[in-house]
């Protein structure tokens, strides 16, 4: 396998699901647990930068891509998942945990504390819930099977987008990509909503770890992660300027230039 090739596998969770997984590279591995509107292939060309030092073990989350799903969606569920891939990948994985899927890193870190941490943005419901009353119309729109107009009220009201940015996305090549993925956002927004706003008890994660933002990310989200470093013993919060929340896409070589000295000296 050269370095930017890359092949999928599945591991099974505890439940039985199949997950899959898609690893690229080489060295250290990197697992990655993508956020609620991403799957694998989202996080392929910051994988093919980190190739030649890094293996990713990018997962499809359950419903997501290639895994498999069951009705009884839980986070925890979602945490065995990811224990199962970190299994795969080897006790000195590194875990990144992005948006939604930062959640789901940060909930089985408080009972499987991996040997380094990388958190980008991940939305702990510091300024109250989400989603409330915004997610009867949206389900009601997936129940019809109009996931245009399911994700036009997901940006709009889960994510508080403008409408002019609703605008831009809607005309961007990944708008139907996002769009598929949307049946199971509600379900990851009532797990946004209840994960809580203690942040005290992270105060114990003493394995080395990676904060990200995105200079231009929403300022809901840079809040948050700000005081998430003030809650974790052992972290560092950096910033990828001119970029926002997805920045592995729109900037994997910078993103990777500040994964990249971490992975390769984190020790827990």
């Amino acid at each position: 396998m050269t370095d930017t090739q890359h092949r999928q596998t599945f591991v099974t969770s505890t439940d039985g699901t199949k997950i899959a997984v898609t690893v690229t590279g080489r060295g250290r591995p990197l697992v990655v647990s993508p956020g609620a509107l991403n799957a694998a292939q989202d996080w392929q060309p910051l994988a093919d930068v980190l190739a030649p030092h890094l293996t990713t073990y990018a997962v499809d989350r359950r419903g997501h891509g290639s895994s498999g799903d069951t009705p009884d969606h839980s986070i925890e569920r979602e945490q065995e998942d990811i224990a199962a891939v970190l299994d795969l990948a080897g006790p000195d994985a590194i875990l990144l945990g992005h948006s939604y899927g930062g959640l789901v890193t940060l909930g089985l870190a408080l009972r499987q504390l991996p040997a380094a941490f990388v958190l980008y943005e991940p939305p702990v419901p510091l300024h109250g819930p989400i989603g409330g009353d915004a997610i009867a119309p949206f389900e009601e729109a997936v129940a019809k099977g109009d996931l245009d107009r399911a994700l036009t009220l997901g940006t709009r009201n889960f994510l508080q987008m403008p409408e002019a940015a609703i605008d831009e996305f809607r005309r961007s090549p990944v708008w139907s990509w996002r769009a598929s993925m949307t049946p199971t956002w509600a379900r990851e927004v009532r797990a946004i909503d209840a994960f809580g706003d203690d942040l005290d008890r992270f105060t114990g994660l003493t394995t080395p770890t990676l904060l990200v933002t995105g200079e231009l990310s929403p300022p809901v989200l840079l809040d948050i992660s700000r005081r998430l470093d003030d809650a974790l013993p052992n972290s560092r919060l950096v910033q990828i300027p001119g970029h926002a929340h997805e920045a592995y896409l729109t900037a994997p070589e910078a993103l990777a230039e500040e994964i990249l000295p971490f992975a390769l000296k984190a020790t827990a």
